[in-house]
């Protein structure tokens, strides 16, 4: 799974345009007599020409598949500045999550990106697809990621998908070494601090972990996944797990708790 797949294609506008071209025929009284050597042509010649022309482009509108003139159609639909700020965090490795934190009311709101998402599934869909990345949903975590749909694909989303799966089991095994309930964690009320991070760099274990996934410090693990979306920052020196760094972690728990039962 590439939660947060770098998109390598730049872009910055995605724009249909519909263009028609319609030839304009005189067909009167004057064009069908040569005036110099009287020779006569036959008046039905222009509205024969122009009738054929008029069947081309009737058959080729009639080709586009109900499905194909659905997506043609749909551009027309979507909001254009939503549609490319989607494209530019997709492409900054990032996951679209349902909701997002506004520090301004400081609380979770719906995300509008997400809900252009959603609501506009099928072409997003076939938008992605023809980038060569699949648009999925990950619908107990309430969020959306892209991955490549080449066999050949790099390992980077594997990469780092396996970083933001090692920050937060550390994170969530501290957490309930410390007494704290899992769920705390991904909520904004309660989250983490600065002085948690402080705790974890004391711990040589969880520094070891790190520098096996080539992160220097703890600052930096949690830069890691707030840039992707996994965490949301509440203030100054706080931060909490988001719906998809919970999903994350709470299967992480449950996988853990089936190996251990296992053996």
């Amino acid at each position: 799974m590439s939660n947060d797949k770098d998109i390598t294609t730049e872009a910055d506008d995605v724009n249909t345009t519909n263009s028609g071209y319609k030839p304009k025929l005189d067909a009167g009284e004057n064009s069908s007599q040569n005036t110099n050597d009287n020779t006569q042509v036959p008046n039905d010649v222009g509205s024969s020409v122009s009738g054929d022309e008029n069947d081309d482009q009737e058959s080729a509108q009639n080709n586009l598949s109900p499905t194909n003139q659905q997506i043609i159609n749909s551009f027309e639909q979507v909001n254009a500045q939503h549609s490319a700020a989607i494209f530019r965090q997709f492409n900054q490795g990032k996951v679209i999550t349902k909701l997002v934190y506004d520090d301004i009311n400081a609380k979770n709101i719906d995300n509008p990106l997400f809900t252009c998402l959603f609501n506009s599934s099928q072409h997003f869909e076939s938008l992605y697809q023809h980038l060569g990345y699949e648009l999925c949903l990950h619908s107990a975590g309430d969020f959306y990621y892209v991955r490549e749909l080449r066999a050949d694909s790099s390992d980077e989303a594997d990469d780092n998908a396996l970083k933001v799966q090692a920050i937060l089991l550390q994170l969530g095994r501290y957490y309930s070494q410390t007494g704290r309930e899992l769920e705390q964690l991904c909520q904004a009320q309660f989250g983490f601090n600065e002085n948690d991070l402080l705790t974890l760099s004391k711990d040589d274990e969880s520094l070891a972990i790190l520098k096996a996934i080539k992160i220097d410090n703890w600052p930096k693990a949690i830069d890691f996944i707030t840039i992707r979306n996994f965490a949301y920052k509440t203030g100054g020196n706080s931060w909490f797990i988001s719906s998809a760094g919970k999903a994350f972690l709470f299967n992480l728990v449950e996988q853990y708790s089936q190996f251990e039962q296992d053996h």
